[in-house]
C-alpha cells in the first residue's frame, strides 16, 4: 500500500508540474496574444483592456496560474472557439470517438502480440520462429501512415471489403441494432488495424525475448531436472514471470490508444482527440490546444500510475521496495 501511495503522490506532483509548463510556454510564446488572435483589431484601447479585465489577463502571472489551475481542477478547461461548446464537453466527445478504435486496438496489440511471442519463443530456432520474427520486424517498422493508405487502397479501393473512412454510414440511424453494430465493426477494422499493428509488434517481439531469458534461469532448469510435468513449468513458471515485463509496455502504449493517434485519425477521418488536436493548432485555438496537452499528458501519467500498480500486484517485491 505504502508504494502505491508513493506513486500516486508522485503522479499528483508530475501532473502539477506539467500544469506549470503548460501555462508558461503558452505565456511565453511571442505567437501568442489574445488581443491578436481573439479579439476584432478595431476595438478601441479601452475596450480591449476591459475584456482582458474580465478574464483576469491584466492581473500578475502568478494570479493568473493559481486562477487558471483552480478552474482545472473544478473542470473548467476553457471555452473553444471553433466548436463554440466548453472544451471538456470537446475532448469528451473526441475521447469517444477515439476508444471506439482505440480499444479493439489495444485488445488485438496485446491479445495477439502476447500469443504470437509465446508461440515464436516456444519453437525457437525453427523455421516458423524465424518467418515470425522477421515479420514482426517488418511490420514494426512499417510507417503508420504508409500501412493505413495501403489498407485503405487493399480492402476499400480493390476488393471493397470496408469502408475508407468515418466510424458509421451515412444511413446509420435507420439500421436495427444488430446493422449498428455490424455496420460500426466495418468501420472501425481498418483504423483499428492500422493502430494496434505496429504496438501488435513490438509486443511479440518483447514477449519473445522475455520467455527466452526466463527459460535460461536457474529456477526453470530445476524444475525440469525434477521431472516437472512441461504444462506445469510453463503456466507456473515461465509465463506468469516472462509476462511482468510487458506490463511496462501497457503504460508505455496506453496514452496512443486512449489519447489518439493524430495520423490515424487524419487518414481515416475520425472525428478522435487526435483529429482534434490538428484543427485546434491550425485554428489557433487557444483553450482547446491546452485542453488537449493536458488531457493527453495525464494520460500518460496515468498509464505509467497503472503500469506501477500492476507490478506492484503482481510482484511482491516491489512492494518491499
Amino acid at each position: 500500500m505504502g508504494f502505491i501511495l508513493k506513486r500516486l503522490i508522485n503522479s499528483i506532483f508530475l501532473s502539477f508540474g506539467i500544469a506549470i509548463v503548460v501555462f508558461l510556454l503558452l505565456r511565453i510564446l511571442p505567437s501568442v496574444s489574445f488581443s491578436d488572435i481573439y479579439l476584432n483589431p478595431r476595438l478601441s484601447e479601452e475596450m480591449i483592456r476591459r475584456i482582458k479585465s474580465a478574464y483576469g489577463l491584466d492581473e500578475p502571472i502568478s494570479i493568473q496560474f493559481l486562477n487558471w489551475l483552480k478552474e482545472i481542477i473544478t473542470g473548467n478547461l476553457g471555452f473553444s472557439f471553433i466548436y463554440r461548446k466548453p472544451v471538456i464537453n470537446c475532448i469528451m466527445e473526441s475521447l469517444s470517438s477515439t476508444l471506439t478504435i482505440g480499444i479493439p486496438a489495444l485488445v488485438f496489440s496485446f491479445g495477439v502480440g502476447i500469443l504470437i511471442g509465446i508461440q515464436s519463443a516456444r519453437n525457437r530456432g525453427k523455421l516458423i520462429d524465424r518467418i515470425t520474427t522477421s515479420s514482426l520486424l517488418v511490420l514494426y517498422s512499417i510507417p503508420s501512415f504508409w500501412l493505413g493508405i495501403i489498407l485503405i487502397l487493399l480492402f476499400s479501393y480493390t476488393f471493397r471489403l470496408f469502408p475508407p473512412s468515418g466510424l458509421h454510414s451515412f444511413n446509420f440511424n435507420e439500421l436495427n441494432f444488430f446493422e449498428k453494430i455490424f455496420d460500426l465493426l466495418r468501420h472501425i477494422f481498418l483504423p483499428a488495424l492500422t493502430l494496434g499493428t505496429p504496438p501488435m509488434a513490438a509486443i511479440a517481439r518483447f514477449t519473445r525475448n522475455t520467455m527466452l531469458k526466463v527459460l535460461s534461469q536457474t529456477y526453470i532448469k530445476t524444475a525440469i531436472a525434477k521431472g516437472l510435468d512441461q504444462k506445469t513449468i510453463f503456466y507456473r513458471h515461465i509465463l506468469p514471470n516472462a509476462l511482468l515485463p510487458v506490463i511496462t509496455l501497457f503504460g508505455l502504449y496506453l496514452p496512443i490508444f486512449f489519447a489518439g493517434s493524430i495520423v490515424i485519425e487524419e487518414i481515416f477521418s475520425i472525428p478522435g482527440i487526435g483529429k482534434s488536436t490538428v484543427d485546434s493548432i491550425l485554428q489557433r485555438d487557444y483553450p482547446l490546444t491546452v485542453g488537449i496537452t493536458l488531457f493527453v499528458s495525464f494520460i500518460v501519467i496515468l498509464g505509467n500510475l497503472i503500469s506501477d500498480i500492476l507490478y506492484s500486484i503482481f510482484d511482491p517485491r516491489i512492494r518491499l521496495k
